[in-house]
């Protein structure tokens, strides 16, 4: 699926049919992944930690203010650092926030949430600037209710701002990482196909592997298994030796994809 500007495609999602939350992207090369979507009580729990994180930073506006106040006797200039301060500060803070982290909040961070483009793709910063001043009608007509019921009418848990920016909240997975699959040590290499254990990174590696493996370029797949070798050896050390990392790598994809 193209982006309409004539760049590289860009991932495409759609729902699986069920009536779990989930997101499916499909990328360009055919392999799909899912996002699991927040639901409203872990983004009402990351709202309150981002609420708690503005109210220190406006208090320590308010003391700012005051002091200055103190020192020149003058309440005018306080009065503006306070009014115009705090605007920038709330208006501020979740745009600024989600555009630099991709989409996180500390609240979210801590949550291990993250808004996404709708399409599985990373938050631009104007989706961040939309979907954050829409947060305004959310909050009407008390603290997030319009937000909450649109999250619970919806199938993506989006919120009106999430409709209007064309975003969702997803949970966060934890990625797979070659650095994490060459340093595994997987268990006994002398088990059996049926009673061999692998360590989850490296059957999540294998698993998309195996899916994609015929549309890599064979020297990409040499260079896959050149740098899991390590990982490799200690799985099936008899075939490295004999055929290299690259045909023990093509067996574990053989046997998960008959399994």
């Amino acid at each position: 699926m193209r982006d309409g500007t004539g760049g590289e495609p860009r991932p495409h999602a759609s729902w699986d049919g069920s009536t779990d939350p989930e997101l499916v992207v499909a990328t360009p090369e055919r392999v799909s992944f899912t996002y699991e979507t927040a639901n409203v009580g872990s983004r009402f729990v990351a709202q309150v930690i981002d609420s708690l994180v503005l109210l220190g930073l406006l208090l320590g506006l308010g003391a700012a203010a005051l002091l200055i106040g103190l020192l020149t006797g003058n309440s005018t200039v306080p009065a503006l650092l306070v009014l115009v301060g705090g605007l920038v500060v709330l208006a501020g803070y979740f745009i600024v926030s989600e555009a630099v982290w991709s989409g996180q909040t500390l609240g979210k961070r801590a949550m291990r949430l993250r808004a996404v483009d709708i399409r599985g793709g990373p938050l631009s910063v104007g989706q961040a600037i939309v979907r954050n001043l829409v947060r305004i009608v959310d909050f009407l007509p008390a603290y997030y209710l319009a937000g909450a019921v649109a999250i619970f009418v919806t199938r993506r848990n989006q919120r009106l701002g999430d409709l209007a920016a064309g975003t969702v909240v997803v949970r966060e997975r934890q990625a797979v990482r070659l650095q994490e699959l060459a340093a595994s040590v997987p268990g006994p290499a002398a088990q059996p196909r049926w009673r061999r254990r692998l360590d989850p990174t490296m059957r999540r590696f294998v698993i998309a592997y195996s899916g994609r493996r015929n549309e890599l370029p064979p020297a990409r797949r040499a260079e896959l298994a050149g740098r899991l070798e390590p990982a490799l050896r200690a799985l099936l050390p008899d075939l490295v030796e004999r055929s290299g990392a690259l045909a023990a790598l093509d067996q574990l994809a053989d046997e998960e994809g008959a399994g």
